[in-house]
């Protein structure tokens, strides 16, 4: 699964694309594809002048990837901002925040509660 996941990454930069929706790009992948795809997608990112647009339930991925996030909660935005300022609005509330717990703050339940629920009005 790895292997195909590069190979449909390389496919679409072929193409040289102004946008480009990457929708959870790593999900069950094993922990050296899951690398390789993100740091593909890291390298294309800084050479290449495509916006990405990606879909996560992945936490650290969307802070290493995204340099702008839109928590999506019940079909709203529910916070947006780069990372770090998310982070940062948590200081005092949290030591040393993560960005799950940037994503709990904001939606109020954990990512397991989130998931089930996005599986329930699916």
């Amino acid at each position: 699964r790895g292997m195909q996941q590069k190979v449909a990454i390389v496919r679409a930069f072929m193409t040289e694309p102004r946008m480009l929706l990457l929708d959870e790009p790593t999900t069950g992948l094993d922990p050296r594809a899951k690398r390789d795809v993100q740091n593909m997608i890291r390298d294309v990112k800084q050479t290449m002048n495509t916006t990405m647009l990606l879909t996560t339930h992945d936490m650290d991925e969307a802070e290493k990837l995204c340099d702008y996030v839109a928590i999506i909660h019940l079909g709203r935005i529910v916070a947006s901002g780069r990372p770090a300022e998310l982070k940062k609005q948590l200081l005092g509330k949290v030591d040393n925040p993560s960005f799950e717990d940037v994503f709990l703050e904001f939606t109020g339940m954990s990512i397991e509660e989130a998931e089930y629920q996005e599986v329930e009005s699916a």
